[in-house]
């Protein structure tokens, strides 16, 4: 008995201590497991939240831009390349379409036609336009394209793909759209890389999938939430974030309870301690994703910021000017060394001069509440040309000036300058010995195409589209903010500016101004 009571004690006491380890081990794991989740749907409602932030701030941007086309900003040449990707997307869809399948074609009007001009397939009810089908089936061209004008919003073009030609066609309402889906899958798509989510997905207002970007599904969390965007209203979002990180987590927790059985404190204290890093790290995360919002959110007042600083820059770049010229005037130095002090003047002269070309250029381009006045077209090229005339003679290029006399128009004049200015010496740094540069207006209406012609070595096919994007340029010296510059300055004027070059053939320039400008612009621009 005696042994019995032995053997039961130490059996029952390590029975009891075994169920009571199990018991404490049991509500460790869903303590743990809860935690986990928390953590999981804490990192979900960020990226949700980012997500939501995101397309309401891009959204309202799209909107003011359809609203106020006159509304000009750097982030409009992202809005044109947003354009170029659909279209993209568009032509690698068509390429995969092994038969016409129209469900899988986003589009309201399109058709399929054959090499002899014989219609394969054709959906929605409109017009091929006969100019661009005959340029295509005579092969002059591979692809054409209506762009949308004030008169006519649709966007019509025609390519060859795998051995046919396909016609689309775009109106104002299915290019919004078709804006608004790419802008939204861009931000998934970058959000998808942050934490661990390996997948997002929208779905619209009758539940059907809307957009997905996605991984691996399997072994997730899932947050679904409702969008409450008021540009997407009735849209619900998934995000699924991975476990894997949680669950290698838990499973090294729950190894852990095992080595409770016999070293019950210290596996408490490692269970604890493993609890305590994995928040850790988790805040350090969210302090991370934190202060990457707050930055983000400052880049939107960087452009203000960078005009008030050009305005400071020019206070003392005059006032180390004026120190050089009285330098210059009134030190002499030994005559050894007075052609290198010399020299060395003109340089910081030249330098200074660079500088303040690159802050008055950058000045004008965001002075777009200067008040338009009536000037002669005329005038104002000449008076860029009379500047421009001494280095193009150095370089033996003869600028005609062939603009009409007698056109008068509504202008910013200084800025005008500027926007011809950066064209024209970008033509006369073009041409690599002699030539020359034309200049010549077309009237049309109410408005006026200048067109300025040189005879250089054209661009490159690659390059055409990159021409106004903001620091690109081909030359050894140079910012890249000429010609994007002059861009937004036309734009200003409610003008439009279209480049036609081909390499070795010269480059011409088509600017499109209005001879008056709509009131409520004027209004706007002058207040």
């Amino acid at each position: 008995m005696g042994d019995k009571k032995t053997i039961l004690f130490p059996s029952l006491l390590f029975a009891i201590l075994f169920l009571l380890i199990t018991i404490t081990g049991y509500f460790q794991i869903s303590i743990i497991e809860k935690n986990i989740e928390n953590l999981l749907r804490g990192e979900g409602e960020i990226v949700y939240t980012h997500i939501r932030r995101e397309i309401d701030i891009n959204m309202e941007y799209l909107d003011l831009l359809e609203r106020s086309p006159t509304i000009i900003t750097p982030n409009f040449l992202n809005a044109m390349i947003s354009d170029e990707a659909i279209l993209e997307d568009l032509y690698n869809l068509f390429s995969a379409m092994q038969t016409v399948d129209a469900g899988k074609i986003p589009l309201s009007n399109f058709a399929v036609i054959d090499p002899n001009g014989n219609v394969i397939f054709k959906k929605g009810d409109f017009t091929i336009p006969p100019a661009s089908l005959s340029t295509l089936l005579t092969k002059r061209q591979d692809t054409v394209l209506k762009m949308p004008t004030h008169k006519d919003s649709t966007l019509v073009m025609g390519m060859w793909v795998k051995g046919r030609i396909i016609f689309f066609s775009i109106d104002r309402q299915e290019m919004d759209a078709l804006r608004k889906k790419f802008i939204i899958k861009d931000i998934l798509e970058r959000e998808e890389q942050r934490f661990n989510v390996v997948g997002i997905r929208i779905y619209d207002e009758r539940g059907s999938p809307y957009l997905t970007v996605t991984g691996e599904k399997a072994n997730t969390f899932v947050l679904s939430k409702p969008l409450d965007s008021r540009f997407l209203p009735g849209y619900r979002m998934e995000v699924f974030v991975s476990k894997k990180l949680a669950d290698d987590t838990l499973q090294r927790t729950t190894f852990s309870f095992v080595i409770i059985l016999i070293f019950l404190a210290l596996s408490g204290a490692i269970s604890t301690f493993a609890i305590f890093i994995l928040e850790r790290r988790h805040a350090k995360k969210m302090e991370e994703m934190e202060k990457e919002l707050a930055l983000k959110e400052r880049l939107v007042s960087l452009g203000r910021l960078a005009s008030g600083m050009a305005h400071e820059i020019r206070n003392p770049l005059n006032a180390i000017s004026l120190s050089v010229q009285r330098l210059k005037r009134e030190f002499s130095p030994a005559a050894e060394k007075r052609q290198e002090y010399n020299q060395f003047l003109d340089i910081v002269r030249s330098e200074l001069a660079r500088v303040d070309r690159i802050v008055e250029e950058f000045l004008l381009s965001t002075k777009a509440n200067i008040p338009f006045s009536q000037e002669k077209l005329y005038t104002i090229v000449e008076e860029v040309i009379m500047i421009i005339r001494e280095k193009a003679a150095s370089r033996n290029v003869d600028i005609r000036n062939n603009i009409h006399t007698d056109i008068i128009m509504e202008s910013q004049r200084d800025r005008l300058k500027q926007a011809f200015y950066n064209i024209i010496v970008n033509g006369v740094e073009a041409i690599q010995t002699s030539g020359v540069i034309e200049l010549f207006t077309e009237k049309h209406g109410n408005t006026v195409d200048v067109v300025i012609r040189d005879s250089g070595g054209g661009i490159k096919e690659e390059e055409k589209d990159k021409i106004f994007e903001y620091y690109f340029t081909t030359k050894d010296k140079g910012m890249g903010l000429g010609l994007p510059i002059s861009y937004i300055i036309i734009k200003d004027h409610n003008g439009d500016i279209k480049v036609n070059s081909e390499e070795g053939a010269g480059t011409t320039f088509v600017i499109t101004l209005p001879l008056k400008q709509p009131v409520e612009e004027k209004g706007s621009k002058n207040g």
